[in-house]
């Protein structure tokens, strides 16, 4: 892996060479403080950030939009606490929609739906007409693993997904986090601190990711919510590698893998959780996010959706495989 990094010039190579031996200041903000992991796990000798690639990227940021997940016009988007309620406890679970198989890979799927969409099917058709989580509390808050495989069909993982949900669906807790959610919304900046806070009153079912991915994403949900009906809130966050994200990045050589980390994608091997790997790709996907927003002036929100709305676009290249809960 030592010559890997020979594979993109000195100067293509993000962020780094730029901070060794200058003492950073200590991050205050909890987006600070995910940049900062990220620097530490970045290693252009696994997955470098080709800034050259990024600097050849139009900028037309016309072309840019948040995400948006159609929550506005639902039960559950007939109010502001609702659709935060919602947005809280469907991240909670929005995690890893593959099962490895002897014959290769069975992906979830719920009704016609498949992964991501099919668990929102889902939950969808849980909430039912209410306008508070009242049925998915019930048919969700016990912890039950059965419950979760009665309620979301063949779903990966399902013990991990029940106690994340009892713990989220437990007393008035997400009745909190949701309202602590609006209020943030109703001031007009939401943020990683949002996410922060999620995980800090949820440690299992979201704070257990050192780059709070699946937290970040319940905030922009909620962010598109509002954005959909026309509110302007400011959505300052970082985006995680999920599996999709640096699969994208490395289609448009905006990432570039050590070639033995990339054969072994292409080969369908596991990558393990928190290996130097698996920390490198993370880490290169938030800061090469990050310097493709700064470039092509957006926000790393709108950066996030339009890299997932381009995941069909990427051909036969695999994401990388990891059994975990953090995406």
């Amino acid at each position: 892996m030592k010559n890997a990094g020979k594979q993109v010039p000195a100067s293509g190579i993000l962020i780094l060479e730029q901070h060794q031996g200058i003492r950073m200041s200590t991050p205050q903000t909890a987006k600070e403080r995910l940049l900062a992991q990220a620097r530490l796990d970045y290693c252009p000798e696994l997955v470098a950030i080709d800034t050259e690639a990024i600097a050849r990227l139009p900028a037309r940021a016309d072309r840019f939009s948040h995400l948006s997940v159609g929550l506005f016009g639902k039960p559950a988007g007939q109010t502001p606490q609702g659709a935060a309620a919602y947005s809280i406890a469907l991240n909670s679970v929005n995690f890893m929609f593959w099962t490895p198989t002897p014959e290769g890979m069975a992906r979830y799927h719920w009704g016609n739906e498949g992964g991501a969409h099919g668990l929102k099917a889902a939950f969808d058709h849980l909430w039912g007409d209410e306008l508070t989580p009242v049925w998915l509390r019930e048919r969700l808050g016990s912890g039950a693993e059965q419950a979760v495989i009665d309620a979301l069909g063949d779903i990966p993982m399902p013990r991990r997904r029940a106690q994340f949900l009892r713990e989220v669906l437990a007393g008035d807790q997400l009745e909190q986090a949701a309202a602590e959610l609006v209020a943030a919304g109703n001031a007009g900046r939401l943020t990683s601190d949002d996410a922060e806070r999620l995980a800090k009153r949820f440690p299992m079912a979201y704070g257990q990711d050192p780059y709070l991915m699946r937290a970040q994403l319940a905030v922009m949900w909620y962010a598109g919510y509002l954005m959909e009906q026309g509110i302007q809130v400011d959505c300052d966050v970082t985006v995680a590698a999920s599996y999709q994200m640096p699969r994208v990045m490395r289609s448009i050589k905006v990432l570039r893998f050590a070639p033995e980390l990339a054969a072994r994608i292409d080969r369908h091997e596991f990558i393990l959780r928190d290996s130097k790997e698996e920390r490198a790709i993370r880490a290169a996907t938030v800061l090469g996010t990050q310097a493709m927003a700064q470039h092509l002036g957006v926000s790393e929100h709108a950066m996030v959706n339009t890299l997932w709305q381009n995941r069909h676009a990427c051909g036969a290249i695999p994401y990388h495989l990891t059994i975990t809960s953090d995406y």
